[in-house]
């Protein structure tokens, strides 16, 4: 959603008791229904080009005369309950949200020494992360394609028309407030490519009133430099903050040719990210991420006697790529608060041009606009903004246009779409929270589409455990390339019709050790229909019945004042149609984690290890129409640890891959060997 968090509170509700837990190490996601409010994380940052540098020195006097035109009134802070942000229309509480979900925020992301938004995800129960190299990286959720997981990123869909998924290829984490990872289908509330969940991340904010700013950087294995700045400012009626970050990386030979190119990456990323309150109950603001990206790959040869190190061969070729993301918002009260209205205006535009031996290749352009009005009625109370009850509804335009370029010639395409949504949220005294949806999306060029939802959860009465179900009905539209796209004798299928599915899953969740820890369980179940695939030339929605179904477990407890830990698994069983495995979703993944404080809570080290087994992926390296075989299991083992060496300085390190396990999530291409990383970072 795009909403800030400064601006909402959830409604009251009963919490399992060990959601209430004071003494947290950092560190460790909150699964399913249980996420603790994001706390003000120490961001590092430093410039790294000359763009950097000329954007930190101008962002500075724009905040100081932000704080500084603020009427300086006394502000008491506003203390909120977790909230889900992109769990309805508008945020829902988290105590009440029925669909498993976890929270990461950005302090537990630096703790844990993750430097890529892929690297943190790898750790989701539910989510599959299978890297060709890492500037391509492709993320289910139970099962589903990359295309059926919505990504959010300051609640702009990132997800590119062309594609209908996104490609993370190494995006910097650094700057993140927080990830939303939402498992099951949320098209009622998101729209089409919502299928199989969401992905919401979150850039961070200013939270204290007056200045703020910092810096940092890092060094390590593979001649990876890294460096990251931040400025922010609030005042009484305001913020702005502006971060930026930078990393390059030589990377591996995927080839691993003896003396072959190694596969660079060197990535920037800009944030700006302003709001201000016009008048009393009118606020407007906006976002603003830029992100260029240069990479060098190889290339992927089929034969029938090849293996799967023969698949990748070294090869010249290079991409650039270049990512906006934007919008603008204004929200205002009406009725003394009881209605909230919000308008928003946001868009997105994505370019990658690839290069051979440096001369143009291929390349295309992704681009989508949208306008939405979003309304919230209080149903039982006087402010629309915290009501127990209340009933949101919305209504948007969008416009996606895709431009490809190749030497077999050129295409320009567009089509546009209408959504109209509806949405109840109520929570209850007793312990029970519903939340039903219903959305129409009417497309110009391929058939009009229903989705709708339904979830409740019921916590019992002075106890720790809740219950919760949800089932929804979702939608995955064709991407632009199937519907309109052509490559030698391929060509798009202009009567394509989204796939359709109905998924549900029922769950609980315990408090235990006397609040210091949670365990949850979720079974889930979904059926796919119409799915489109490739058939000869073109691409068709295949007759039958796609189906996911699995379970979920995950535990977390706090032993003592200074050690916790955490552990997830998953169990997936995914078949197409035809009853064949579904490529890159592991049947087993497991996850355990382990942190402990040290020097007075000055320190902290903590290590985390992954298990994949039955994983399976299609024979490429042998045929253009592969057998599905099972790739090796694999465990690895990653560790981190920082101390703080004042209150503003901290050093950190990391070792990725800790005893150089030899592994693949896709055949023909290889994780990351061993790998040490060393950093600094500065905060005032």
């Amino acid at each position: 959603m795009d909403i800030t968090l400064s601006m909402v509170r959830g409604a009251p509700a009963k919490r399992p008791a060990a959601a209430v837990n004071q003494h947290c190490l950092r560190g460790f996601p909150r699964t399913d229904s249980n996420p603790r409010p994001p706390p003000p994380p120490p961001d590092p940052g430093t410039a790294m080009s000359e763009p950097f540098r000329r954007l930190g020195l101008t962002a500075a006097p724009l905040a100081l005369a932000l704080t500084t035109a603020a009427p300086a009134r006394a502000q008491e802070p506003i203390l909120l309950d977790p909230i889900i942000l992109s769990g309805g229309l508008t945020p829902f509480a988290a105590d009440g949200f029925a669909r498993a979900h976890t929270v990461l925020t950005g302090e537990e992301i630096e703790t844990r020494g993750l430097a890529t938004v892929q690297d943190a995800l790898r750790s989701v129960p539910g989510v599959s992360v299978a890297s060709t190299g890492e500037t391509l990286t492709g993320i289910r959720i139970r099962g589903g394609e990359s295309n059926h997981v919505l990504v959010l990123i300051d609640g702009v869909e990132a997800n590119s028309p062309g594609s209908g998924d996104y490609g993370f290829s190494g995006m910097l984490a650094a700057d993140i407030e927080r990830i939303e990872i939402l498992r099951g289908p949320q098209s009622a509330i998101h729209g089409p490519n919502a299928t199989s969940g969401v992905i919401s991340i979150t850039t961070r904010r200013a939270e204290a009133p007056g200045l703020s700013y910092g810096a940092g950087v890092e060094f390590g294995g593979q001649n990876t430099r890294a460096a990251n700045v931040f400025v922010r400012a609030a005042g009484a009626r305001g913020s702005l903050s502006l971060s930026a970050a930078a990393r390059h990386t030589d990377g591996d030979d995927t080839s691993r040719t003896p003396g072959g190119d190694r596969d660079f990456n060197d990535r920037e990323t800009v944030v700006l990210d302003g709001s201000y309150e016009l008048g009393d109950g009118i606020t407007t603001g906006f976002t603003l991420r830029r992100s260029w990206q240069k990479y060098g790959y190889d290339e992927a040869v089929s034969a029938e006697d090849n293996n799967p190190d023969d698949y990748v061969i070294d090869a010249d070729l290079t991409a650039d790529r270049d990512e906006t993301y934007g919008s603008l918002w204004t929200e205002a009260e009406a009725m003394a608060g009881r209605l909230l209205n919000r308008l928003t205006l946001s868009g997105m535009n994505q370019d990658t041009d690839h290069f051979r031996e440096s001369a143009p290749d291929y390349g295309d352009a992704s681009r989508r606009r949208s306008l939405r009005y979003t309304g919230t009625w209080a149903i039982d109370g006087p402010l629309a903004r915290n009501a127990a009850q209340k009933l949101n509804f919305a209504i948007g335009k969008q416009r996606e246009t895709y431009v490809n370029y190749s030497s077999y010639g050129s295409g320009d395409y567009e089509r546009d779409m209408t959504s109209v949504a509806l949405e109840y949220q109520g929570m209850f005294d007793n312990g029970t929270s519903i939340q039903a949806g219903l959305r129409r999306d009417l497309n110009d060029v391929f058939h009009d589409a229903t989705s709708w939802n339904v979830a409740a959860s019921w916590q019992l009465p002075d106890g720790d455990l809740r219950l919760r179900s949800a089932v929804g009905r979702a939608t995955v539209n064709p991407d632009m390339f199937q519907q309109f796209g052509y490559s030698g004798d391929y060509r798009g299928n202009p009567d394509l019709t989204p796939e359709t599915s109905l998924g549900y899953e029922i769950g609980a969740d315990l408090g235990i050790a006397g609040g210091q820890g949670t365990i949850g369980a979720t079974l889930f179940h979904s059926d796919i229909k119409d799915m489109i695939a490739g058939a000869g030339n073109t691409s068709v929605n295949l007759p039958g019945t796609s189906t996911r179904k699995g379970f979920e477990l995950t535990a977390d407890i706090q032993l003592s004042d200074t050690v916790r830990l955490g552990a997830d698994y998953t169990y997936l069983d995914a078949k197409r149609e035809n009853g064949t495995v579904i490529s890159r979703a592991p049947r087993h993944e497991f996850h355990l984690r382990a942190e402990a404080g040290f020097a007075q809570d000055r320190g902290a080290v903590s290590a985390e290890l992954r298990r994949v087994a039955g994983n399976y992926d299609a024979e490429w390296f042998r045929s253009y129409e592969p057998e599905t075989t099972e790739l090796p299991d694999f465990t690895t083992v990653n560790v981190a640890a920082h101390y703080d060496l004042t209150d503003q300085l901290r050093l950190s390190g990391r070792v990725v891959n800790l005893f150089d396990k030899d592994y693949s999530e896709a055949w023909g291409y290889y994780g990351q060997g061993r790998t040490a990383y060393v950093g600094l970072q500065a905060r005032w």
